[in-house]
C-alpha cells in the first residue's frame, strides 16, 4: 500500500512538473511558435497555481518558480517583439543561472547543495560521504553548463521546429538519463558506505 502511494505521488509530481509541455506542443503544432509561447505562459501560471493550491509536498520548488518567471519574462519579450530568439534563450539562462548558483554555494558554503536537496527529500541520503556530495555538485554544475550550451547550439544551428522538438524531448530525455545515472551512482556510493 505504501509503495502504491509513493508511485501515485511520484506520478502526480511528474504531471505537475511537466504539465506545460502538452499545451505548448499542441499550440505549436496548430499555430506556430509565437502563439505557442502565449499558451506556454498561461500553462506555467496554471501549473504554479495548481501546485500552490494542492500544497504540501507538491508546493512549487524554487527551480519551478525560477523557470516560470523566466518563461513569463522571455515569453513576454518573444510575443511583444515577435522574435522567437528570446524564448530560445530561456532554457540556457535557467541552466547557466542554476550552475552559477551551485558554483557560488560550493565556493561560499563549501557544502553539497545537491546532497542537501536529496537529504531534504529522504533522510537516507544523509549517509552520503562529503566527497561524493562534492562530486554530485560538480557533476550537476558541468551538466547544466553543457545543457545550456547545447540548447543554444541547436537553436542557432538548426530550424525552429528542430529546436522545439529538441527542447521538449531532447533536453528532457538527456536530463532524465542524467538523473537516472546520478541515482545509480548515489545508490552505489551509499552501498559502499554501508559495507564499510
Amino acid at each position: 500500500m505504501r509503495g502504491r502511494r509513493a508511485i501515485i505521488s511520484a506520478a502526480v509530481q511528474v504531471i505537475l512538473d511537466f504539465f506545460f509541455l502538452v499545451p505548448f506542443l499542441a499550440a505549436y503544432l496548430l499555430w506556430g511558435l509565437i502563439p505557442a509561447v502565449w499558451v506556454l505562459m498561461g500553462a506555467v501560471i496554471v501549473q504554479v497555481a495548481a501546485q500552490w493550491l494542492i500544497g504540501g509536498r507538491y508546493k512549487p520548488k524554487p527551480i519551478t518558480l525560477a523557470s516560470a518567471g523566466l518563461v513569463l519574462f522571455f515569453g513576454t519579450l518573444t510575443v511583444v517583439l515577435k522574435d522567437p530568439v528570446f524564448i530560445k534563450w530561456k532554457p540556457t539562462v535557467l541552466y547557466w543561472a542554476t550552475s552559477v548558483a551551485l558554483l557560488g554555494a560550493r565556493l561560499w558554503k563549501r557544502k553539497g547543495v545537491v546532497h542537501a536537496i536529496l537529504t531534504s527529500q529522504s533522510e537516507g541520503f544523509a549517509a552520503l560521504p562529503a566527497r561524493a556530495a562534492s562530486v554530485l555538485d560538480w557533476a550537476w554544475l558541468m551538466f547544466l553548463v553543457v545543457m545550456g550550451a547545447l540548447n543554444i547550439w541547436v537553436a542557432y544551428t538548426f530550424s525552429e521546429s528542430t529546436w522545439v522538438y529538441f527542447k521538449l524531448f531532447g533536453l528532457t530525455a538527456l536530463t532524465l538519463v542524467f538523473v537516472l545515472l546520478q541515482g545509480l551512482w548515489v545508490v552505489r556510493s551509499l552501498k559502499a558506505v554501508e559495507s564499510e
